[in-house]
Parts: C-alpha cells; sequence; structure tokens
C-alpha cells in the first residue's frame, strides 16, 4: 500500500514570489487588479505579504499574465512531509532546491 503524502504550500515565500515578478515584469499592483477584475488591489497585498493564497482561477490568470507556469509561483513549505516527497521526484526537488536558493538570497 502506498503512503498518501501531503504537501502545503510556504503561503510567506509564495507571497514573496508573486511580489518579485509582479516588480520583475514591470507590473504595477493596480495593473494586476485590473487584469484579474478585482474590485480592489487589498487580495494582492495580501498574497503578497503571505497573509492569504490566490484562488486557483486567480493564480492562473497570473502566470499567464506574468508569462510564467502556475508551479513557478507557489513554493512548498521545506518541512518534514516535504523532504519526504523531494525524494519521489528528483527533477521537481531541483527545480524547487534551485527557487529556494534564489528567494533565500533575496528575502537577506
Amino acid at each position: 500500500m502506498k503512503k498518501e503524502i501531503s504537501v502545503s504550500l510556504d503561503m510567506q515565500m509564495t507571497g514573496k514570489v508573486l511580489s518579485d515578478m509582479i516588480k520583475k515584469r514591470g507590473y504595477t499592483i493596480a495593473e494586476i487588479q485590473r487584469e484579474l477584475k478585482l474590485s480592489c488591489p487589498q487580495p494582492i497585498y495580501r498574497w503578497m505579504n503571505g497573509q492569504t493564497m490566490p484562488s486557483i482561477d486567480n493564480l492562473y490568470k497570473l502566470s499567464t499574465i506574468l508569462n510564467v507556469h502556475m508551479e513557478d509561483l507557489v513554493i512548498p513549505r521545506q518541512d518534514e512531509v516535504w523532504i519526504l516527497h523531494r525524494n519521489q521526484n528528483l527533477a521537481e526537488y531541483i527545480r524547487l532546491k534551485k527557487y529556494h536558493e534564489t528567494y533565500r538570497k533575496i528575502c537577506q
């Protein structure tokens, strides 16, 4: 019987990734708000501050606007579950490790 492993997302690091991507691509919060058809910018600020996560619809739209894969906008937590999971998929582990190294440098 194969053991199920769940992976949770790191909201703080995901927020930093979103914030950095938006800035890197030259968008303003108002432009992202308009593109996502949001009535106010607060959800975007909450995502960027790691307080909440975008819905799957908004995550998909953001990935399209920012021209990246959805998976490139979210960061899994580095805990015991994540360590178990990474050993099952080496390519994914290598990609995520590069992300974490990059964003640790940005956050320091």
